[in-house]
């Protein structure tokens, strides 16, 4: 039986359903469940295109699985950035994001960042996508995430 997670705008109330990579991804995805569901606030990223993040907290640490820089629209990503590693970073950071365009990959401003991909979105987009952009005018919005059993 496959495994959906909600990802939510709370305000907006628009949602779409993300198939989970269970086989693909199965530490990746036993972690996130364990915590499951989460809210936090979603914001734009700065240096990764059309990337939507929301920082979770940073006791979630998974390891890379199958991490990567290459990205599609779709996708759905774990990401855990340890603060030694990047500059500015004043501590760890763990983050799911999502991927709403061709012209995305997650990069912190010294160059890529790679991702556990874990989900795919599936079904119409359409809203979800257009209200992941307007993140950029807009501003932060307020983001649940939630386990769908099919």
């Amino acid at each position: 039986m496959a495994k959906y997670l909600e990802i939510r705008f709370i305000e907006q109330n628009i949602a779409v359903k993300a198939r989970l990579l269970e086989k693909q991804m199965p530490r990746t995805c036993a972690g996130l469940l364990r915590h499951l569901p989460l809210e936090g606030t979603a914001t734009h990223a700065r240096y990764s295109g059309s990337e939507v993040a929301v920082l979770i907290s940073n006791k979630i640490h998974i390891g890379r699985e199958r991490a990567t820089c290459a990205v599609l629209p779709g996708d759905v990503a774990y990401m855990w950035l340890n603060r030694d590693d990047h500059y500015g970073l004043e501590e760890d950071v763990a983050e799911i994001a999502w991927f709403y365009d061709r012209d995305s990959q997650p990069r912190m401003w010294e160059g890529p960042v790679r991702a556990n991909i874990f989900a795919r979105i599936e079904g119409d987009t359409a809203e979800f996508y257009k209200a992941s952009a307007d993140t950029r005018i807009s501003g932060v919005k307020k983001v649940s995430f939630k386990l769908l059993q099919d």
